[in-house]
């Protein structure tokens, strides 16, 4: 089956670049707003595949897509989310890779996801005050995800940004912080 190659656009002819890919909705945290009882398992675990992922993002960017962001749940929960960024970043068209993560798994994995084609991050950062990141998260994590952007600000990475209120953003037309 061939693709028609015409430029994705809504009604108002704007053009589509960028597909949002949620790889799980398994997240590790509890947050008030989203888990407040944590992830419960309702059935078996279906995700996509790395090679589904391959095809369905071939498929976008032969449609023009040219950005990728990996979401969830928390993305980096998967244990082949290596393998996801690589398999992404390689797909022809595809010149950004983004993700929006909890940050939980960024000190121990910055470099390898960068190593693996990630450009850019988001990191979901409900509170910079202690006490309140572990009463909306559940988790007292809130140290272990500030080393982790750390990391990732002096990775390489095209963009990382944390909560707008913090004032935590890099990308090359914004100043470091």
């Amino acid at each position: 089956m061939a693709l028609d190659a015409a430029p994705m656009t809504d009604g108002f002819g704007r053009r589509f670049h960028y597909l949002r890919l949620s790889v799980t909705e398994v997240c590790n945290f509890s947050c008030t707003y989203c888990l407040p009882n944590g992830w419960k398992k309702t059935g078996p675990l279906s995700f996509l595949t790395v090679e589904e992922i391959r095809r369905l993002v071939a498929g976008f960017s032969a449609l023009g897509l040219s950005k990728v962001r990996l979401t969830g749940g928390e993305p980096t929960v998967r244990k082949d989310f290596n393998a996801i960024i690589e398999t992404v970043a390689a797909a022809p068209g595809v010149a950004k890779v983004a993700m929006t993560t909890n940050g939980w798994n960024l000190a121990r994995h910055a470099a390898d996801w960068r190593a693996s084609g990630l450009s850019h991050i988001n990191v979901s950062i409900d509170s910079i005050d202690p006490e309140t990141f572990h009463r909306i998260t559940g988790h007292d994590k809130l140290s272990q995800v500030l080393t982790g952007l750390d990391l990732a600000l002096a990775g390489g990475f095209s963009a990382v940004a944390g909560p707008a209120s913090s004032g935590i953003v890099r990308s090359p037309s914004a100043s470091s912080n």
